[in-house]
């Protein structure tokens, strides 16, 4: 409705512009000044009317948003969909904890075997070095020495398995 009357001055506005042209063509120049303000009084009007129509436009586009924005069925979709956030997010959260503890109960799993290994090694080189001194006069010397330097290298490097053979080698030399 607005815009008509603002392009209604508008288009009123252009025919008084041009009886103002024929005017001063005719020299009658007080009339033409007239309506030359009276065209320009028109050519505001109708960018006043555009102006307050936009406005009117915007402040109702607003409105609607607001009033759609705030209605039940609005909330009710966004309470869901916070819901359904908030369930991801715990199963996320659930999924990442599980990770979490399953990964520090592994690192104390081998840190408990690493404890454990190194105790049966440490128990290991003593056993076998105590069968080492208790045959040190049934050996000859330089293969006391060489089973002693394995027994200390083993230990180093905590190898169980070279401890175990060189156990069974101990025993098998004493035995004869």
């Amino acid at each position: 409705m607005l815009i008509r009357v603002a392009l209604g001055l508008f288009a009123s506005c252009l025919a008084v512009f041009l009886l103002a042209k024929l005017l001063l063509v005719f020299a009658f120049f007080i009339i033409a000044a007239f309506a030359i303000k009276f065209a320009v009084f028109l050519l505001f009007g109708a960018f006043f009317f555009l102006v307050i129509t936009a406005i009117l436009g915007v402040i109702n586009h607003l409105f609607q948003a607001m009033k759609n924005y705030f209605s039940h069925t609005q909330r009710e979709q966004r309470r869901l969909v916070f819901m359904a956030n908030q369930q991801a997010n715990a199963h996320r959260l659930f999924y990442f904890q599980r990770l979490q503890v399953t990964y520090f109960k592994e690192r104390l799993r081998k840190k408990a075997l690493e404890k454990d290994n190194h105790a049966h090694i440490s128990a290991l080189g003593a056993a076998i070095e105590l069968d080492l001194q208790r045959s040190k006069q049934l050996l000859p010397k330089a293969v006391f020495r060489q089973l002693k330097r394995k027994n200390r290298l083993y230990r180093m490097q905590q190898n169980a398995k070279a401890l175990l053979e060189l156990h069974h080698q101990i025993a098998t030399l004493i035995g004869k």
